[in-house]
């Protein structure tokens, strides 16, 4: 029994040691440099980095943020939107879109 047990601990201290220097016996190489890296975390507010970001200087105008918003369903101003001119063919469009629905009138 103990020459056994001495032979399995020897084994398991072999295979101990060969794996260790496995993992010590060279980096490896990363699949994407640290520029990649530093690129998809851009704009990432949890980056390490996010507080060294720079910011533009150019603050947006009115009109600027106004045209940004233009058909916004959240925007403050959709409620206020003009009226989209009536033409002949909406009721015919609305029609066909509404003909394969069963559940339509």
């Amino acid at each position: 029994m103990l020459p056994q047990l001495s032979l399995s601990l020897s084994a398991a201290l072999a295979l101990s040691l060969g794996a260790g220097r496995a993992v010590h016996a060279a980096p490896m190489e990363s699949s994407s440099s640290s520029s990649q890296i530093d690129a998809s975390e851009a704009g990432n507010p949890h980056s390490v980095d996010y507080s060294n970001r720079t910011i533009p200087s150019h603050s947006p105008t009115n009109d600027e943020i106004n045209a940004a918003e233009t058909g916004n369903p959240q925007s403050p101003d959709y409620g206020h939107r003009p009226a989209l001119p009536p033409d002949d063919n909406t009721s015919a469009e609305w029609r066909s879109s509404e003909a394969a629905d069963p559940n339509s009138i």
